[in-house]
């Protein structure tokens, strides 16, 4: 499939996701040294064990295209993995009863295994793109990173099947964008499990080796990062969702002047996308770039500069090694699209998170790197 027809429809899907109530980008899991197998041949590159108390390993596909954690499930226990989503709220699993072939290849969780589970006789359904996930809700007990705490989740009996390219077996979301039904962020800071209701993210690059992502609850980790962490406030018009005022985007020390736009930072995207005027800006200052559709853009191999983002005072450098993506026959693609997910704004996804450490506070409601 042409580059930029893949990029249009993951477009599609991001777009849907940030259309309030429709959360979800699917994207990879697997299977993890010691703890139980799965019947799936998916493989992980799993993340060695944080030493900070609240804390979870961050696993990856070895590709860098998706990051996620193993959560428990009910009075059963039930091991799945879940996607981690600063950019989505529901969160849901594929249920036992679910007869779509992705459920067939992925681990499932059975509500009647578990005692702890309660209906709650409502459902739910999430379109993106050409598919949707769908089925019942219900609370139960969701344990990871030292914590446990009975929350409202969906259980899907119906997945699209996108989700047989996409090995995940649901989605934890992040995001404080507020619905129906209670979303993760509200009920962690009900259960007043943590002394700062605050998460930091540590995504690893796949070729620097052994992999130490990790997400860190209560406090950021000191070690992630040097210096002082610098915050941003989060926009008032995001609607719950983790954006802040994006001042300028740059290559190198050339500023490409890009003004008004607000950067949603979102773990579950892989890529950045930006509206197409603001793509032909930076690309205009990439030697050797080039695009036939304004949209997708093939730069130069042997590119080595950074891509730097400035948010207030403070500005952050992109690693070619994440900005540049190689491609077939000795040709190289840029990784910022120019495709606007949500109207005249950026989406911030691991390519530019490999580069930072950030911290979500939701006491406060802003957003450090």
């Amino acid at each position: 499939m042409p580059r930029d027809v893949q990029i249009k429809r993951l477009a599609e899907r991001l777009t849907r996701k940030y259309q309030r109530g429709t959360p979800v980008e699917p994207v990879e899991i697997f299977e993890r040294d010691g703890v139980a197998k799965r019947t799936n041949t998916y493989k992980i590159m799993p993340a060695a064990t944080p030493t900070q108390s609240m804390s979870a390993p961050i696993d990856q596909d070895g590709t860098d295209f998706s990051y996620f954690t193993e959560i428990t499930l009910g009075s059963s226990k039930t091991l799945v993995y879940m996607l981690l989503d600063t950019g989505a709220a529901t969160t849901w699993v594929m249920g036992k009863s679910c007869t779509s072939g992705p459920c067939k290849v992925h681990n499932t969780f059975d509500p009647s295994s578990s005692t702890s589970f309660k209906d709650i006789g409502k459902t739910f359904n999430i379109s993106y793109g050409s598919g949707q996930v769908g089925g019942k809700l219900g609370t139960d007990t969701i344990s990871f990173a030292g914590m446990s705490f009975p929350m409202t989740l969906g259980v899907a009996d119906m997945t699209s099947d996108d989700f047989n390219s996409f090995p995940i077996d649901g989605i934890l979301g992040l995001s404080q964008s507020k619905g129906d039904y209670p979303i993760f962020l509200e009920t962690l800071v009900e259960s007043k499990s943590l002394k700062s209701n605050v998460f930091g993210v540590s995504l690893n690059r796949a070729a620097d080796g052994t992999n130490t992502g990790e997400i860190n609850f209560g406090e950021p980790n000191t070690s992630k990062y040097s210096g002082s962490l610098n915050y941003n406030d989060v926009s008032k018009d995001a609607g719950g969702d983790w954006a802040i005022s994006l001042g300028n985007v740059g290559v190198g020390s050339t500023q490409a002047n890009v003004k008004g736009r607000l950067a949603f930072v979102d773990t579950g995207t892989s890529f950045i996308f930006c509206p197409p005027e603001d793509a032909k800006l930076v690309y205009a200052l990439v030697a050797g770039a080039e695009t036939t559709n304004n949209v997708t853009y093939t730069v130069p191999c042997t590119t080595t500069t950074a891509l730097t983002f400035t948010f207030g005072s403070t500005t952050y450098n992109v690693d070619s090694k994440d900005w540049v993506s190689p491609m077939a026959n000795g040709i190289c693609t840029g990784n910022i699209y120019g495709q606007a997910v949500t109207p005249e704004n950026w989406l911030l996804g691991d390519t530019f998170l490999k580069n930072v450490y950030s911290v979500f506070d939701a006491d406060k409601d802003r957003l450090g790197k």
